[in-house]
């Protein structure tokens, strides 16, 4: 009798266990539903990210991908570049990827489809992206610095003593709007420069401190604008440091 009972209770149990299994062979992952960003240059083009995790069970890191759609009348031709940052301070030291790639004849209404990006922790928005157009290879409308440039900043005194020198990666887009990231991780002053190139090359612009918050504006020095000879980039401005003023000049390589 007693043998019975031990028979019932394994068969009961064998049971359970093949139940079980059978539930977790049948169970189906949460489906994951990308997230998306978008930034638009108005009647121009669409960049659209979409940032899906790897699996339900971890909500990090994202696959960053992306697709560029012409909202424009015509077709579109160029190079694009897209920076992220860790955070909402968009400095060098926060930076966790730049994309820089080609357009190749893409026409109206048109998409080009699955670019892909690097890993990240973070969700894309307007306060941690900054995405361009560096041209539109169009040598009458495309400004005539645009461009992605690694180089040197150096710092004099007003009667042109050198107090430093800080390596400095940025670009200059198509219309002439213009961000350079000092790459010292001890800088934190001259950190950010950001504006726009005008007419005849005259800047309007500003340095931002390592917090993000103003230090100086930039002031043109009309004897030594901004030139490109070549692939140097190359002139002087003036900044404010700590009630000092200072002599900012570029030494910069455009990039091809």
């Amino acid at each position: 009798m007693r043998k019975i009972h031990l028979y019932v209770n394994m068969l009961f149990l064998s049971l359970c266990v093949s139940f079980s299994s059978c539930q977790n062979d049948n169970y189906l992952e949460p489906e994951v539903i990308p997230k998306k960003y978008s930034y638009i240059i108005p009647n121009r083009i669409s960049f659209d990210f979409s940032q899906q995790s790897k699996n339900s069970n971890s909500i990090i890191p994202y696959n960053n991908s992306l697709i560029l759609r012409n909202i424009g009348d015509s077709n579109i031709s160029g190079e694009f570049i897209v920076l992220a940052f860790d955070s909402n301070e968009k400095n060098y030291n926060n930076l966790s990827f730049i994309k820089r790639d080609d357009i190749l004849s893409l026409g109206k209404n048109k998409s080009l489809a699955d670019i892909q990006m690097e890993q990240t922790n973070l969700l894309f928005s307007d306060e941690n992206v900054v995405a361009s157009i560096l041209n539109f290879n169009d040598a009458i409308s495309d400004h005539k610095l645009n461009g992605f440039y690694k180089g040197e900043l150096n710092i004099y005194t007003d009667d042109n003593e050198f107090l430093k020198n800080l390596i400095c990666t940025g670009y200059i887009d198509y219309q002439g709007k213009f961000m350079f990231f000092v790459e010292e991780d001890d800088e934190d002053n001259i950190v950010v420069l950001e504006g726009n190139i005008n007419t005849g090359n005259w800047i309007s612009g500003k340095i931002l401190k390592r917090d993000g918050t103003n230090l100086s504006p930039i002031v043109n020095i009309t004897t030594d604008l901004l030139n490109l000879n070549g692939t140097n980039l190359s002139g002087k401005v003036s900044i404010t440091e700590e009630s000092n003023d200072r002599i900012l000049q570029f030494n910069l390589t455009h990039q091809n």
